[in-house]
């Protein structure tokens, strides 16, 4: 059932977010099944570049939609990134799902929106985008987690022959992620240790 409400909760944010004309993608647990990766989540994962109307009027649109914020102020300041955490109540749900907007205020997040890929749920009818694997490895090394960790050294083991490595190694450099780069390369193919 969770998973169902996951996929009407994304639906309606897509459609809600596309009038908008700002760039998003989908990243997160959602995202990594485009990639041969496939597990379990409960909450939906966008980056987004509010644009010149700022985060304010994406907030003003996605209100009017039944998306409500979790904090107040909405915007979570994480040291390197700001993001907005929002719940929306699927119709006869009866339970919040949660969105986290990732807001694209960087070089590097506006690249990575740049490359996003586009990408189909068949089942849901969903026509969307997706954030491309080395922007995902490279997300998944910033998060840190335990679990993010494991995520990204599974795209580099499925992913590995179609990957863009110059790409990927330039932003670990430039994100100062040679340490995370490093374990998850180890966790990915421990047969070249």
């Amino acid at each position: 059932m969770a998973a169902k409400l996951v996929m009407a909760t994304l639906k309606h944010i897509w459609a809600t977010l596309e009038p908008t004309q700002c760039p998003h993608a989908l990243m997160g647990g959602l995202s990594l099944s485009f990639w041969k990766h496939v597990r379990s989540t409960q909450d939906i994962d966008l980056l987004i570049d509010p644009g010149a109307g700022g985060i304010e009027a994406i907030l003003e649109v996605l209100r009017k939609s039944g998306v409500r914020t979790k904090h107040q102020p909405p915007v979570v300041d994480l040291g390197s990134v700001r993001m907005v955490q929002l719940l929306y109540e699927p119709k006869n749900a009866f339970m919040d799902i949660q969105i986290d907007l990732l807001l694209a205020e960087s070089e590097y997040h506006r690249e990575a929106l740049g490359r996003r890929v586009p990408a189909w749920i068949s089942d849901e009818k969903i026509d969307l985008f997706t954030l491309s694997c080395e922007d995902l490895v490279i997300l998944k090394m910033n998060a840190g987690r335990v679990i993010d960790r494991a995520d990204g050294a599974a795209l580099l083991r499925l992913n590995r022959i179609g990957l863009d490595m110059p790409y990927l190694l330039k932003w670990v450099k430039q994100l100062n992620l040679d340490a995370e780069w490093a374990d998850i390369w180890n966790e990915a193919f421990p047969e070249n240790l």
